[in-house]
């Protein structure tokens, strides 16, 4: 069996959402009186006409990637978050394309490179890089994610692969039902890791939003919407954000750590990055095209400004309530205060 389980599936659905069902439109007004945004560009990295903010290490740094062909290369940068000083260029893993998925506050990040054998997780720590070990044959490997204490969760092939930071040069399969296809979207600083699991069934491949708690024992988050699948996304503070997807409607999930579901908005509704108060950035279908939105317990609280694209992480909202993400094609940050 070989299905899409990882981030990139909803990924692609929301994209299918918005070429299909709900093509692009401008952002409408900001629904709160009491929010005013503020939009601030972070310095440009000298030599490349584009760069990108994906996430955040949840306080003062934005991570993301500068490219003079929009994304076909491109190049990890850090950046703090109040656009003090000068951008910090990672490079790239053996000279190879890297792309960087996720980064703490400690300054690791982590990702992979990509070569003609497949992908390769890397940790980049102290200046430079460094390859995460594999098992053996696995040549399409992700680095996803890294919590505080620097834990790195990942996907390779078919499982979910957890690199511990109190032994390194070890690894770790998280435990997934016979014949099926894992993948890992996110951990938290508890060592709880959400990803999703494919399993056959008699009306085909079955797609299970699930929770691993730091022993490997793992829950289902079910969707609310009846024959819907989920997908979570992101993981801050005891609450898991997900999208559900559902024929040709979408909607918003918040589940605790028991998989109880704490509020669902939908349909035509989904989801990014929570922050630790459970603030949410997502979008909102409407009859035209898709809104980004901030949300909070169920409800719309505001609407980033026209021009500026949230970045796809489930780190793009810092726990201040800063977001990263892209204006003009240049990295930026959106507050609303």
């Amino acid at each position: 069996m070989r299905v899409i389980t990882s981030r990139r599936l909803a990924g692609a659905a929301v994209v299918a959402l918005a070429l299909g069902l709900y093509p692009v439109t401008a952002q409408a007004a900001p629904v709160s009186a009491d929010c005013a945004w503020t939009v601030q560009r972070l310095p440009e990295v000298e030599g490349f006409a584009q760069q990108y903010a994906r996430g955040t290490d949840h306080a003062g740094h934005v991570f993301g990637a500068v490219s003079n062909d929009y994304g076909d290369t491109e190049v990890p940068v850090v950046w703090s978050v109040d656009a003090a000083g000068a951008p910090w260029v990672l490079g790239s893993a053996h000279g190879a394309p890297t792309t960087v998925t996720a980064l703490n506050e400690a300054g690791v990040a982590v990702g992979y490179y990509r070569d003609e054998l497949g992908r390769h997780p890397v940790r980049f720590a102290d200046g430079s890089y460094q390859d995460l070990p594999v098992p053996a044959g696995a040549n399409w490997v992700e680095a996803v994610d890294v919590n505080a204490a620097g834990d790195i969760v990942g996907t390779a092939g078919e499982d979910i692969i957890v690199w511990p930071a109190a032994e390194p040069g070890s690894f770790r399969l998280l435990p997934k039902p016979a014949g099926s296809e894992a993948s890992a979207n996110g951990i938290d600083d508890a060592g709880n890791v959400i990803g999703t699991v494919g399993l056959d069934s008699a009306e085909g491949v079955r797609i299970e939003a699930r929770l691993w708690d730091a022993a490997g024992q793992s829950v289902v988050l079910p969707p609310v919407a009846s024959g819907a699948w989920a997908s979570p996304v992101s993981i801050r503070n005891g609450r898991v954000l997900g999208t559900e997807f559902g024929g040709r409607d979408a909607g918003i999930v918040v589940w605790d750590l028991s998989g109880a579901v704490q509020w669902h908005l939908g349909p035509r509704y989904g989801a990014n990055a929570i922050n630790a108060d459970g603030l949410v950035t997502g979008w909102q279908g409407v009859p035209d095209g898709l809104i980004q939105r901030l949300f909070q317990n169920g409800q719309a609280v505001a609407t980033p400004p026209v021009g500026f694209s949230a970045g796809a992480s489930g780190s793009a909202l810092t726990d201040a309530g800063v977001l990263a993400g892209t204006s003009d094609n240049q990295a930026a940050v959106a507050t609303c205060r």
